[in-house]
């Protein structure tokens, strides 16, 4: 099998459409289509059904799919290999994490690790959907749960601390929800229930059956906006909120700790500018999240 054709040939499977494929590989939609000729001409065969809908494969592109990936992941080790072998500090490192984690820990580490080596390139993912390490996409993330599969090495950073915050305004306004009641009478601020699952059944270890739902926002830093507004009670990193004059503690001796990790791709683990970005990272880590918060103290 050509290479090249059959990565056509799955970025088509991926997209659907020739169009989206064209896009996704930079090229036309004529360029894709003679790539794909050109593929099933190579193995003799039909590799897709041509539907109203879009490009399905059919028996035998179903059955050449595998062989296409792991052409696909030889080959993205491969080049992970060759355009990391340069030992220099120097050139692009590509990481993926939070918003709230960028903005405090990451951010900060890059901006000392920049000033004593300005010759690297950093690129920083946010979001919680956080880009795929094994498959090349970033060289490393730091996430709050740790992955149960894939060819990564994993590394603890932290365990941070979270709790529940909300304005004086709300507070003033509905008070302080009570132990037991399972927020009854009050409106919470909450990550999307496919994002973070376990935050939709307790809160500091409270029920939430009896909350209003308010807002829902895949961001930390929306949430905290949110709440600073006096929309309702949110769950928030101590080392963001406890900054944040705008906001009290709801329950000041309760926190939801949350363990933070970093995940490398097994290939990296030895290139010097990867190694040098992980080390500044896990340093402001360590320095950083049991720091006291201005005018707040410790976390709880």
């Amino acid at each position: 099998m050509n290479w090249d054709n059959a990565r056509y040939f799955l970025t088509l499977v991926r997209a659907g459409t020739l169009r989206a494929a064209a896009q996704q590989l930079g090229v036309d939609q004529a360029t894709v289509g003679r790539r794909l000729q050109a593929f099933e001409a190579e193995i003799g065969g039909r590799l897709f059904l041509r539907t109203p809908q879009g490009y399905q494969l059919s028996e035998s592109g179903a059955m050449l799919l595998a062989d296409a990936e792991r052409m696909e992941a030889a080959a993205d080790a491969f080049s992970r290999k060759a355009a990391h072998s340069d030992r220099q500090l120097a050139g692009p490192v590509r990481i993926a994490a939070t918003d709230t984690v960028a903005e405090a820990f990451v951010i900060p580490a890059l901006a000392e690790l920049s000033r004593r080596h300005p010759e690297l390139e950093f690129t920083l993912l946010t979001g919680l959907s956080l880009s795929d390490v094994a498959a090349g996409e970033v060289d490393f993330a730091i996430r709050s749960l740790r992955p149960d599969k894939g060819e990564v090495l994993v590394r603890k950073l932290a365990a941070i601390d979270m709790s529940l915050y909300a304005s004086p305004d709300y507070l003033a306004r509905r008070g302080r929800p009570a132990p037991g009641d399972g927020f009854a009478g009050h409106e919470l601020l909450m990550f999307p229930r496919d994002t973070v699952p376990r935050h939709w059944q307790r809160l500091c270890g409270e029920s939430v059956d009896q909350a209003r739902i308010a807002l829902q926002a895949n961001s930390q830093l929306t949430l905290r906006q949110a709440a600073l507004a006096g929309m309702g009670i949110a769950m928030l990193s101590c080392f963001i909120a406890d900054q944040d004059a705008g906001l009290e503690r709801v329950w000041p001796d309760r926190v939801d700790p949350v363990d933070m990790w970093l995940v490398l791709h097994p290939d990296l683990q030895r290139v010097a500018r990867v190694r040098a970005a992980i080390e500044a990272v896990a340093g402001c880590f360590a320095t950083k999240k049991d720091a006291p918060s201005p005018g707040r103290g410790t976390s709880a």
